[in-house]
């Protein structure tokens, strides 16, 4: 009977290798899909900083487009004030009319 405990102890042994080395495999497997989906995950992450970046450039461009364009209607602004004061209400009533065509053109055409 002691003969087949030894056996059978050696037995377990051997499987308990065996055992242990599937589970190394697959951890090993594991591991390795593991990796290549954190190699994805940080390639993506440079993309969206790269991507982040260029949208700052291009949002930074536009503010000082429209800083511009907000400098050239106030001074533009100005000066029909200035001319309103200045002039009659004839030239007045043209201004307006031409400014409602131009927003009805710009409508239009939009449309």
């Amino acid at each position: 009977m002691s003969m087949r405990r030894s056996n059978n102890g050696s037995y377990n042994d051997m499987n308990d290798i065996r055992n242990s080395e599937i589970i190394e495999q697959e951890n090993d497997q594991l591991l390795n899909n593991l990796s290549g989906k954190v190699a994805a995950l940080k390639s993506l992450t440079i993309d969206i900083g790269n991507e982040v970046k260029e949208q700052n450039k291009y949002l930074n461009g536009m503010d000082d487009d429209f800083n511009f364009g907000e400098g050239l209607l106030g001074s533009t602004m100005k000066r029909l004030q200035v001319m309103a004061a200045k002039s009659n209400k004839r030239f007045t009533l043209y201004l307006v009319c031409f400014s409602f065509g131009v927003f009805l053109l710009i409508y239009y055409i939009i449309k």
